[in-house]
């Protein structure tokens, strides 16, 4: 339960807005996802693919890497190297303190890394009609990691596949 604190929490919230309006929690939803902003824009990533979100942990920097490889965290006894998903991309970052930012933690498969990102909004449920397989626009950054869309009430939820963004070269070699 520690390891997942952050997103029990939202999952716990989520529950309670459930209850709230009257909806059974977790029925009627068929995917999941942890909502955040970088850089502006608004992406929702599949509840499996992150492990937790945590604070902005205490770090060791690294020489020799790439800019956007910010550090090592010893996260409960296992080293978690920390990047900037905002530097990676290209991208500015609208949170102005490092130490303001959340840090989703993806332990998918061989992948154990956490992604400094601008905010976390919280967990959110999606139905199959909801779903479109529409990209977002090939010059966004995010393209390469997108996979379609949520349309839910007239707003747009573009998908942020973690397990993408761990296949691509570029992020996996950080090595200068």
């Amino acid at each position: 339960m520690a390891s997942r604190g952050f997103i029990e929490l939202l999952r716990l919230a989520d529950l309670a807005k459930a209850r709230k309006s009257g909806r059974q929690g977790g029925q009627g939803a068929d995917w999941r996802g942890v909502v955040f902003e970088i850089g502006g824009q608004r992406l929702v990533a599949p509840l499996g693919e992150i492990s937790e979100v945590l604070m902005m942990p205490e770090y060791t920097s690294m020489p020799l890497v790439q800019p956007w490889l910010v550090g090592i965290a010893n996260v409960r006894g296992r080293l978690l190297p920390l990047t900037d998903l905002a530097k990676f991309l290209h991208i500015p970052s609208r949170s102005r303190q490092m130490s303001q930012r959340k840090v989703l933690v993806i332990d998918h498969q061989s992948t154990f890394v956490g992604l400094l990102v601008d905010k976390v909004l919280g967990i959110e449920q999606f139905t199959r009609r909801e779903y479109r397989a529409e990209s977002i626009h090939i010059d966004s950054p995010f393209a390469p990691y997108n996979h379609g869309k949520f349309l839910k009430n007239e707003q747009d939820w573009f998908i942020f596949m973690p397990s993408l963004l761990a296949q691509d070269p570029r992020y996996v070699d950080a090595a200068i």
